[in-house]
């Protein structure tokens, strides 16, 4: 697989390999629990690359209206063979500059949930252009990873 492989309209697969052993496939979600009909499973097998990262394109609405006083929160359904750091790190493009806000996944289960406050960022509101997120995947050798589901919301913090 190359180091930069587009999937679909909304992510791009990326990795430092020189010799990368890594497929991609995409699989139907049967369990009752699952909300999205399909999920991405990642068979990672010999891996001599420094980062593997899956970066999602979040569309062009997801800024409109955006302020420093919301909260984005990142759901993901996640299954690994074994344990594996799966950080999110949620990028902001204002302008020439890029904010990035970096959350490592809670290894506590396949559901897991992080938010990214925006109050703690030099984000200028007014010159958001857009928004993604990468998922990287640090040590991904040797395992199978089913990305079930990503799910994004934001809300505005409450006022006290």
């Amino acid at each position: 697989m190359e180091s930069r492989s587009r999937i679909g309209n909304e992510a791009t697969l990326y990795h430092d390999c020189t010799i990368s052993e890594l497929t991609l496939r995409q699989v139907r979600n049967t369990r009752e629990e699952d909300l999205a009909p399909f999920g991405l499973r990642m068979d990672v097998f010999k891996f001599d690359g420094s980062f593997l990262s899956l970066v999602i394109d979040l569309p062009e609405s997801a800024v409109d209206g955006l302020r420093k006083n919301h909260i984005l929160r990142m759901d993901t359904v996640v299954e690994t063979e074994k344990p594996l750091e799966i950080f999110g790190r949620l990028n902001i493009k204002y302008g020439p500059n890029v904010e990035q806000v970096v959350r490592e996944l809670p290894l506590d289960g396949s559901d897991m949930i992080v938010e990214f406050d925006l109050a703690h960022t030099k984000i200028t509101e007014r010159r958001l252009e857009r928004m993604w997120m990468d998922l990287i995947f640090e040590g991904p050798e040797m395992n199978e990873i089913n990305l079930r589901d990503i799910t994004f919301s934001r809300r505005p913090r409450a006022d006290f």
